[in-house]
């Protein structure tokens, strides 16, 4: 699933979203996001260095990935 972050919302809170969703319950019930990612770093990674993008991480089996468009890509 691939899908543009709203400049709104944080980073961290559409990526607990989108998994919830995929998940079929409530961003609650998952797993700590800060627990594999800095959620600081996530949240400001339009600003972050080209060499460091993009983020790639694992949570609640997925596989992660957020560019400097802030494009947040959830795979299976």
């Amino acid at each position: 699933m691939k899908r543009p972050v709203d400049p709104s919302t944080p980073i961290h809170i559409a990526v607990k979203e989108t998994i919830a969703a995929l998940e079929d319950c409530h961003p609650t019930q998952l797993g700590s996001l800060e627990m594999v990612v800095d959620c600081e770093r996530l949240d400001a990674v339009l600003d972050a260095p080209s060499e460091e993008l993009p983020m790639l991480f694992q949570y609640c089996g997925y596989t992660v990935s957020v560019d400097d468009t802030g494009t947040l890509c959830v795979e299976n």
